[in-house]
């Protein structure tokens, strides 16, 4: 603090000096003094400053009772952060057209491999325009998706060699196949089974990458457990703080499910930890703190009552005060003092040995505008529908991306747990070894959510007991 007011021009006496040390990892503090306008401050001049805030100064103390020991805090973290880019923000696209190129090229080279079949001949666009007739199986890019006037639907498709158009008839015999065609996102990479014609091939299938329909289940030795936490939204007036202190009440043992809150090793939160500022037209007026350092501050508040022995691992999401664009950078010290680990969106962490794939979900906004049958009411189907593509955000432009060389986006890794949040509505489900847990929110209904007829599920807390694969969901509603 003191190198930023120095920075500022703001010198401070002795005696002033150890008073703001007493103060200094409140953010606030800074701000406030930067108010005064005045070169030179005094201890009259700080002493102030606290007197009329002392509401930010007031810290809830949180004894834990006697009869409560938890039995997490004689356990040592196991935690591995599995970052394959530079998550500082420090972008190396320029966004030209070569980065374009790249990041599609990379995006489909990756997806490719992994609809290679060994029992099934692949081939590539070019060769297969020479083999009118007969039934080929490629690998490409949907570029386009139109219906036509007698109402097939029609994909322009791409791969490094060429591009081509295949045509789903719209006929009875071919009812299921249509239905399928409709889920296909522009953007995305599948493989394509048809009949070859001069001008274009006649789906038959399409196939997505999907994960492996058998895999070896993981399982963990230690009886510890998991909370899943997104979109808390500190700063904003919908921001149900009374609800969260509720949640840190029970997790010093006070309520219901006491051995189960002795259990909890773990909080991971999937992004939205503050509302921010600027997000959205007139989001002033739904803030009451209307200071982005200040809801950070709220947020490291909210850390210091967890319990030193939980481990807090935090992710960004499109209202946190890093870059929009997706990946997104961790969020450093000037945002977050707190001791959590910090990771970027999206992201794979490794608990216990369970990886986990943290993703804000911004993604699910396009997803649901344009895939038949996915709505906000659930949220798990629509996460289901990344992981069947293994690709995040399938559609280009649908949120905004950076056009890295890197596509890091793809699903390269299967996970073993696959956290978001972002549409504030609690869901779950199993999908093919996956545990698919979507946490909600601790922010109540907004305006703009009931114009859209969003209903969302605040204060339901998603809570994985590891070694018995159980999991139960806390309403701090009650």
């Amino acid at each position: 603090m003191f190198a930023q007011l120095a920075h500022k021009g703001i010198r401070l006496t002795i005696d002033a000096e150890e008073l703001v040390k007493k103060h200094e990892k409140h953010k606030w503090l800074f701000f406030e003094l930067i108010k005064l306008e005045k070169p030179f401050l005094d201890i009259t001049d700080i002493q102030r400053v606290l007197d009329e805030n002392k509401e930010k100064l007031i810290e809830v103390q949180l004894i834990r009772p006697d009869f409560f020991d938890a039995v997490a805090k004689d356990y040592e973290p196991r935690i591995q952060v599995f970052e394959n880019r530079d998550v500082s923000g420090k972008s190396r696209t320029k966004g030209e057209v070569e980065n374009f190129v790249n990041y599609f090229r990379d995006r489909y080279q990756r997806i490719a491999k992994m609809l290679r079949r060994p029992n099934s001949a692949t081939l590539d666009i070019s060769d297969a325009k020479d083999h009118r007739g007969e039934k080929a199986r490629v690998i490409a890019l949907i570029l386009e998706k139109s219906e036509t006037k007698k109402g097939n639907l029609m994909l322009e498709i791409e791969d490094p060699t060429g591009t081509f158009k295949v045509i789903v008839s719209a006929n009875k015999a071919n009812e299921d196949l249509m239905k399928k065609a409709r889920t296909i996102l522009k953007d995305e990479v599948i493989a394509i089974t048809g009949k070859v014609a001069e001008a274009f091939m006649m789906a038959e299938d399409f196939e997505w990458p999907d994960l492996p329909v058998v895999r070896e289940k993981k399982t963990v030795d230690v009886d510890l457990a998991v909370v899943y936490l997104s979109d808390l939204h500190f700063g904003s007036r919908f921001f149900l703080d009374k609800k969260l202190d509720d949640f840190v009440e029970w997790i010093h043992g006070r309520g219901e499910a006491k051995e189960l809150a002795s259990k909890v090793k773990y909080i991971v939160v999937a992004g939205d930890i503050a509302d921010g500022i600027g997000v959205y037209p007139n989001q002033e007026r739904e803030l009451i703190v209307k200071d982005i350092y200040e809801q950070y501050d709220m947020f490291d508040r909210f850390v210091e009552k967890i319990p030193d022995h939980i481990e807090i691992i935090v992710a960004p999401g499109n209202h946190d005060a890093v870059r929009r664009g997706e990946p997104q950078p961790l969020m450093g010290k000037e945002l977050i003092e707190a001791d959590v680990t910090t990771v970027g969106n999206p992201s794979v962490v490794g608990i216990e040995g369970l990886k986990h794939l943290i993703y804000h979900g911004t993604s699910m906004d396009s997803m649901i505008a344009n895939v038949p049958g996915l709505s906000y009411n659930q949220p798990e189907k629509v996460m289901v529908e990344l992981l069947k593509r293994r690709h995040l955000s399938p559609i280009y432009g649908g949120n905004l991306i950076i056009p890295e060389n890197t596509d890091y986006l793809v699903i390269e890794d299967v996970p073993d747990i696959f956290h978001s949040g972002h549409v504030h509505k609690n869901g779950y489900t199993q999908y093919r070894g996956t545990l698919v847990i979507n946490s909600g929110t601790f922010q109540d209904r907004t305006d703009f959510q009931i114009k859209q007829g969003h209903i969302p599920t605040p204060a339901r807390v998603p809570v994985y007991e590891l070694k018995y694969q159980r999991l139960k969901t806390l309403d701090f509603n009650q």
